[in-house]
């Protein structure tokens, strides 16, 4: 591994968020951290940060009413090409909160150690960053729980690989045991998820690790990326107003 290589690409440290990305969609993560275009957020990303801080303010008994909550949503996303959609999630927020009440039942009375921490860890000498969901103290072991809110019930491989780079991460600053939680939630439903780890999420992260490696050593212009992976602009996801003006400019099409 050739720590020069991530350098050259600015990518040290590395995070989890990029190296999904470039395993998951490598095109987006062209897009957004090779050429820097800032395709902006979208309503189902951005309800997973209002609802886990509505949460979070909740458990510190520090909640603000929910109608600043909705108002800041509504102003993040004002440009946003699609506002039904924004509509609909501003409907969706407080039942996706709703479903958030028995983690606090279950973990109310346990004290946070830390939300938003700021994690280090080095995976095959790169220096990871991350930040951690919730961080319970439970004496000699840290419980982690990472909330999920989803469209429907689904528990996906990627957010347990999070949580070993994290879980990692934890155990090297505390010299403790972690365990750590998927906690997903719906519209009208709630999961609890222990994560048990195994070799072949450590494998996992440093075969996608070798695989950024070799495309950042074999690249030497942004457009050499847009030669390695090209777009299926019959996804979706190509339909935005933004993400049809990236791909113009970086492929073309």
């Amino acid at each position: 591994m050739n720590l020069d290589n991530f350098r050259k690409w600015e990518m040290n440290p590395m995070s989890y968020s990029r190296l999904n990305s470039f395993k998951t969609y490598p095109c987006q993560f062209i897009i957004n951290k090779i050429f820097g275009i800032n395709t902006g957020t979208n309503p189902p990303m951005l309800t997973g940060n209002i609802v886990e801080q509505m949460l979070y303010e909740h458990m510190i008994g520090e909640e603000r009413p929910l109608k600043t909550h909705l108002d800041e949503f509504a102003e993040q996303l004002k440009g946003f090409h699609d506002q039904e959609q924004v509509v609909k999630y501003l409907e969706l927020i407080p039942k996706f909160f709703a479903q958030c009440k028995p983690l606090f039942e279950k973990m109310g009375n346990y004290k946070i150690q830390s939300y938003q921490e700021e994690l280090h860890t080095e995976i095959l000498g790169i220096p990871f960053i991350g930040y951690s969901d919730f961080v319970f103290d439970m004496g000699d072991e840290l419980f982690v729980y990472d909330l999920k809110t989803k469209g429907r019930m689904a528990i996906n491989h990627s957010d347990k690989l999070q949580q070993w780079v994290y879980r990692k991460a934890l155990e090297e600053k505390y010299n403790k045991k972690v365990s750590c939680h998927l906690y997903i939630v719906t519209p009208t439903k709630h999961h609890f998820e222990e994560i048990v780890f195994n070799d072949s999420h450590e494998i996992e992260i440093h075969n996608i690790l070798k695989g950024m490696n070799k495309a950042f050593e074999l690249c030497n212009d942004k457009k050499d990326f847009a030669y390695l992976y090209q777009p299926d602009t019959s996804s979706f996801i190509w339909n935005s107003p933004n993400m049809v003006n990236a791909r113009k400019e970086i492929w073309g099409i």
